[in-house]
């Protein structure tokens, strides 16, 4: 639980550093990863040799919850906007589930799941500071000729 609250401490500091930049600093999806995967890596390491997850837990830890972290976060992968939100969309919900449901303490289920929201938030405050892409194709040309009347 220290890491915990290590990664939970430097978040807050994360947080208070942006908001009082007078420019905020864009990220591309690589910058992102390379910021958010040394700790994530690190905490589902720790979890999975930790024994507090079992059976059930320990399966969705393994099997789903590392694949979608390794999707972003292994070495040499390419990194899209969309492999950043489907963590925090669909993986980081998983893993409060399975801190929820898993054998720690409440005190340690409230501070493992305030870690896991300072780092949503920071990702999320990471994606929104992107430049915005434009996927919308022109208007077509007004038709010529004359409206009969």
């Amino acid at each position: 639980m220290k890491r915990f609250s290590m990664l939970l401490a430097a978040g807050l500091l994360a947080a208070v550093a942006l908001v009082g930049c007078k420019s905020l600093p864009t990220q591309t999806p690589a910058q992102i990863a390379a910021n958010v995967c040394p700790g994530v890596q690190s905490e589902i390491d720790v979890l999975k040799k930790s024994g507090i997850f079992t059976g059930g837990a320990q399966a969705t830890l393994t099997e789903q919850i590392q694949p979608d972290v390794n999707a972003v976060c292994a070495a040499g992968v390419t990194v899209t906007t969309g492999d950043i939100r489907k963590l925090v969309q669909a993986t980081f919900p998983v893993v409060v589930t399975v801190i929820a449901n898993s054998s720690l303490t409440d005190q340690q289920k409230l501070q493992a799941t305030v870690a896991v929201g300072v780092v949503v938030t920071g990702i999320n405050t990471a994606l929104s500071l992107q430049p915005p892409t434009s996927t919308t194709t022109p208007a077509p040309a007004a038709a010529s000729g004359t409206i009969a009347s």
